[in-house]
């Protein structure tokens, strides 16, 4: 069923509500909206945030082969 078939399906079976069902209608309407939205902007936090930390990881790395360098030569092992 296209997108134009169903808004004209609901239209055509909200015509016969009372208003405070409509009200209802609309009020949950609204309420799939929103839970829709904060479900983009969570994915969008999310894909920050592992942006974010793999850009630590990276930075976390290279300091740790920075600290390591020439580490067997400072200081080698008694054997």
């Amino acid at each position: 069923m296209s997108k134009a078939e169903l808004e004209k399906l609901i239209v055509e079976e909200t015509k016969e509500l009372s208003t405070d069902i409509l009200v209802e209608v609309l009020d949950f309407i609204q309420f799939i909206k929103a839970k829709k939205n904060k479900r983009i902007r969570s994915r969008s936090f999310e894909k920050k945030l592992v942006k974010e930390l793999t850009g630590l990881n990276n930075i976390s790395l290279a300091h740790l082969e920075e600290e390591f360098a020439n580490y067997k030569e400072l200081y080698p092992r008694e054997r």
